[in-house]
């Protein structure tokens, strides 16, 4: 007697036979909440839209900011075609400020500065240097420069006891950028200020740590030695 040989159904139609009742389902689940799903795919594409455009931004502010500050280095630095160092300042303090202000550079804010100081707006150069020193606190390699330019502004204006507040700041800051001019220019100040016991401490002090330093070549300068004894 001939065996039977039964057919085994194929996996894709068992396959097919599966997901039409899952599509069906899909089909029912979308078509049901329609609205709702318009509004999941209107707000995926609306948050890809804006992360492109943000980066596209983003991209375009570091690109014209670096344009800017190359022109304004150049006019900084007397490589442009303006003769007149007052119009070549300005020139070049316009763009860093368009600079910084379409990327938030510590380096533009810090020039921003500086050229503010040759201008002779002292009053504007202290305020960006307080600026940067408040919002660039992780700049380790500007931010003793952004206080050592603040101590000399307070120097040149008479204001000693906020030009030693800077120079105790510069001196406390983890850089080692101008640790032994700090304590040459503290020694200073309090060999102005009459203080020479101090001032002779502050250069012993300067020659234990930094003995190597040029600064220590300097102190019989107004300080330091037989001069601070004699102040």
């Amino acid at each position: 007697m001939p065996i039977v040989i039964k057919k085994r159904p194929s996996k894709k139609s068992a396959s097919q036979a599966e997901l039409k009742p899952s599509y069906e389902h899909l089909r029912h689940y979308l078509d049901k909440n329609k609205k709702r799903s318009q509004l999941i795919i209107g707000a995926s594409a609306a948050f890809i839209i804006i992360v492109a455009l943000i980066v596209i931004y983003r991209s375009y502010s570091q690109n014209q900011a670096a344009a800017l500050n190359y022109r304004a280095y150049n006019a900084f630095y007397g490589e442009s075609a303006a003769a007149d160092t007052e119009k070549r300042l300005k020139a070049s303090l316009a763009d860093f400020q368009r600079s910084y202000a379409a990327d938030k550079s510590p380096v533009s804010l810090l020039y921003t500065a500086a050229i503010l100081i040759d201008l002779g707006s002292t009053d504007e150069a202290e305020k960006t240097l307080i600026k940067f020193n408040n919002t660039c606190q992780k700049c380790d390699e500007l931010l003793p420069i952004s206080y050592y330019k603040l101590y000399l502004l307070y120097k040149g204006k008479g204001a000693n006891d906020k030009a030693l507040d800077a120079i105790v700041k510069l001196y406390s800051l983890k850089s080692p950028i101008f640790k032994d001019l700090a304590l040459f220019e503290w020694a200073s100040l309090l060999s102005a200020s009459g203080k020479a016991d101090e001032a002779k401490a502050k250069i012993a002090e300067l020659e234990k740590a930094f003995p190597m330093s040029p600064f220590v070549m300097k102190k019989a300068v107004g300080m330091g030695g037989d001069n601070a004894t004699k102040g």
